[in-house]
């Protein structure tokens, strides 16, 4: 910094006449000073850490289960009326198979198999689509 202080005063010395050669000493190399910095500053390069990383599902993803919410629906169309009652009741209203089995005067067992194969085709329909939920797509 130093040195390329004093090259740009001689150098303005050979062109201009100076009358406060400490004050233009002092502006130059204040000048130099910022110049370093403003360089440091668009060259620095910052490592991305996994604690910054956004956790939020990449677009790719959120197509992916979009269109597997779209084939689960129609699936869920698709089947017996009695198996999509069931399968509704245990997993988005959150009964117990007792309390089902119950209120459709049905055996335990026969609640948990009709469970078991919503689950079943749940499952065939993402596959006959291609979509596996490891991959996400």
């Amino acid at each position: 910094m130093l040195q390329e202080t004093y090259l740009r005063l001689f150098a303005y010395q050979a062109t201009a006449r100076v009358n406060d050669m400490k004050a233009l000493c002092f502006a130059i190399a204040r000048n130099l000073l910022l110049d370093h910095h403003r360089a440091a500053r668009r060259s620095a390069h910052v490592e991305l850490d996994d604690a910054i990383v956004c956790q939020q599902p990449t677009a790719d993803r959120v197509l992916a289960f979009r269109r597997a919410v779209v084939i689960m629906a129609d699936a869920l169309e698709r089947m017996p009326p009695l198996r999509r009652e069931i399968f509704l009741r245990k997993r988005l209203d959150g009964l117990r198979t007792d309390a089902i089995a119950k209120s459709l005067d049905m055996s335990m067992a026969a609640v948990e198999k009709h469970v078991v194969r919503a689950f079943q085709d749940l499952r065939g329909a993402l596959a006959k689509r291609g979509f596996t939920m490891e991959a996400g797509a």
